[in-house]
């Protein structure tokens, strides 16, 4: 996979960072911060509800696992970023 530029004309390998998250972890993310991700439990025979809460505490454990990262290397969003839907005034 090519990478981001060193200078003119150069290229380095970069490795994408994942986080690896469960579905239900992607799923609260991916939804918003006031929207709720239910899951069947088929041995309970029920839904299981997952809000706001939780999504805050998968954000708290992927900035752990960032701060780790950081800590022992440098991160950059690299090129060719789309640019946000809506920004701030």
């Amino acid at each position: 996979m090519a990478g981001p530029r060193e200078g003119p004309g150069a290229r380095r390998r970069v490795r994408a960072l994942s986080l690896g998250l469960p579905e239900i972890a992607r799923a609260l993310i991916c939804t918003g911060p006031h929207s709720q991700v239910r899951a069947y439990d088929a041995a309970a025979d029920n839904f299981i509800v997952y809000g706001p809460t939780d999504r805050a505490a998968v954000l708290a454990e992927g900035g752990r696992f960032l701060a780790c990262i950081v800590s022992e290397q440098t991160l950059r969003p690299g090129d060719g970023l789309l640019p946000p839907l809506c920004q701030r005034a």
